[in-house]
């Protein structure tokens, strides 16, 4: 296995309106460290992967594949060797759709297109013979927000280290489910919140002091501890999730030639359609919501009347219809990646897990972000995730059973990645 990597900051200036809260007041006032976008690129038996990773809340499925047309042309890499992720940190620049959360900003997307192109050129340039190490950790920091019936968390934290034959690692990747929301809505400077130290911890603690990427897991419905905590609880919080895999990567062995194969598949979700009196109605009720109006006042009218004359507009048109959700699986060595393109409740990725032997972690926001994916029994129970963050998102939210019926699209693509691979007979 080959592998080339590479990062580069993709900071915006203060100034610029910060995305995920609709509770923040705008904008940026300044910046507490510095947002990265960091790039991997493998090659093992004629199989690529090229994997652009950032500091940001999510990618608008528009960047995604102005991102992926370009590696195509540049470097004739197909959607399906090409994987966008984020971080989800709530601290960083609009780049996706969320109303009144902190706007899109056209601007710096294109800065960024630029940014990760330079990233991905450099990982690509140069190359180098690794092997690959695994081990999973476990944390008990996050913690169910919602405090239902449903509560559901994951202490697992992956860590996937990618060593030279020195011992010296390339480059490590990290996955642990937790919304990085700790510096919270009175934040008002650029973040990468909990994932930047530990990034940082784990460069400076093993050796050959390598690019990490920092990969969130189905946190839909999990937070830190605490919201608008100190910078200092913040990095503390950050070097428990780094501390929860070093000791294990730098004892763990190598595996000299590990497999590496790419599945990705397209998933329409159906939505909970309505009509234009369903519309209206919907948004009757949304306005006598108490406790969304005391929390964002006004942002809150202005997010269901946004809502309501855009659905109006289009509600009969196909595309209103459903979501389409992108499974992109990946078997490296004896771990399966899932990337999805979508804030998924953390019992997601234990029905995966039921039926396969094998090591499975989600990468959340991954090529796009459609929206919140809460279990069918969450819907019974209501919330904000279920009643009020398709609002912010501007659509129809997806039916009941969604979430299921994503998780076994996805089963059955671990089923296909844990096979062996094929042999010849000469």
């Amino acid at each position: 296995m080959n592998l080339g990597t590479s990062q580069i900051h993709i900071t915006p200036a203060p100034g610029g309106e910060l995305s995920g809260f609709a509770a923040r007041i705008q904008p940026s006032s300044g910046v507490l460290d510095r947002l990265y976008a960091k790039a991997l690129y493998l090659e093992c038996d004629g199989t690529r992967l090229l994997w652009l990773h950032c500091d940001l809340v999510g990618f608008d499925r528009s960047i995604v594949q102005a991102f992926r047309d370009w590696a195509r042309e540049k470097f004739d890499l197909a959607p399906g060797q090409v994987m966008l992720s984020a971080t989800h940190t709530h601290a960083g620049p609009g780049t996706v759709h969320l109303r009144e959360a902190g706007e899109y900003d056209p601007a710096y997307v294109q800065f960024l297109q630029s940014r990760i192109r330079e990233a991905a050129e450099a990982a690509i340039s140069q190359t180098e013979p690794v092997g690959l190490t695994v081990v999973e950790g476990h944390l008990s920091l996050a913690v169910d927000r919602r405090k239902a019936a449903t509560a559901h968390t994951d202490p697992r934290v992956a860590g996937i280290g990618f060593r030279r034959a020195d011992g010296s690692f390339a480059t490590v990747l990290v996955n642990y489910a937790i919304h990085p929301v700790a510096l919270g809505s009175t934040n008002r400077c650029v973040s990468t919140d909990l994932f930047g130290e530990a990034a940082l911890r784990l460069a400076a603690q093993l050796p050959g002091h390598p690019v990490v990427f920092m990969t969130n897991g189905a946190c839909a419905n999990l937070n830190p501890p605490a919201e608008n905590v100190s910078w200092e609880q913040v990095k503390l919080w950050g070097r428990q999730i780094a501390d929860a895999v070093q000791p294990l990567l730098a004892d763990a062995p190598v595996q000299p030639q590990p497999r590496l194969q790419l599945l990705n598949q397209i998933v329409p979700l159906p939505l909970d359609t309505m009509d234009a009196q369903g519309i209206n109605e919907y948004a009757r009720r949304a306005l006598q919501n108490e406790r969304a109006l005391a929390e964002w006042g006004d942002k809150y009218r202005r997010v269901v009347e946004h809502w309501r004359t855009t659905l109006l507009a289009r509600y009969q048109l196909l595309a209103a219809q459903q979501h389409d959700a992108e499974l992109f699986g990946m078997q490296l060595g004896g771990v399966i990646l899932m990337g999805a393109n979508a804030e998924i409740f953390s019992q997601f990725t234990d029905i995966l897990r039921a039926h396969s032997n094998q090591p499975i972690y989600l990468v959340g926001y991954a090529n796009g972000d459609i929206g919140y994916l809460p279990t069918r029994a969450a819907y019974a129970e209501g919330g904000y995730e279920v009643d009020v963050a398709h609002l912010f998102y501007g659509g129809f939210r997806p039916q009941a059973g969604g979430l299921e019926l994503l998780a076994k699209a996805a089963t059955d693509l671990v089923r296909e990645l844990g096979r062996p691979p094929e042999t010849t007979v000469t």
